[in-house]
């Protein structure tokens, strides 16, 4: 009885975590929004950590979350640094600025980076808000 209890909390927590993640990126496409900060997208934060991804703190320099950690189930924690931008193609700067960048995933609103590195992941939030609506 309690794995049933804690497996339908756990699903009611990952609607409420696409349900917000849906709520962000709806006011990131509104007319209003033109001059909205890249660092906004930091608001899926809760919902994020909801599905697995537990952003550090925004440093604003370097990697902007170099402290984050995924973590899956009952997978081992994965640190790994998040780098927020608005469209991934602004991750360009860190690709060719540094020749050896370590393994990191770029949290973006839209994924245009063209030939992205093989070891830098990118998350879409629109992507991943209709992946989650879909469930």
């Amino acid at each position: 009885m309690s794995q049933h209890l804690r497996a339908d909390s756990q699903g009611k927590m990952i609607v409420f975590g696409g349900k917000e993640i849906r709520r962000v990126i709806g006011e990131h496409r509104s007319p209003s929004a033109k001059h909205i900060l890249e660092a906004d997208l930091l608001r899926a934060g809760g919902a994020l950590s909801l599905l697995g991804l537990e952003l550090g703190p925004y440093l604003g320099q370097g990697y902007d979350c170099a402290t984050s950690q995924f973590q899956f189930g009952k997978w081992p924690i994965y640190p790994c640094p998040v780098e927020i931008k608005k469209r991934s193609q602004g991750f360009t700067y860190q690709v060719t600025r540094y020749t050896k960048l370590p393994r990191a995933t770029v949290l973006c609103m839209k994924h245009d980076l063209v030939n992205p590195p093989e070891h830098i992941d990118f998350v879409e939030l629109p992507t991943l808000g209709a992946y989650l609506s879909a469930q």
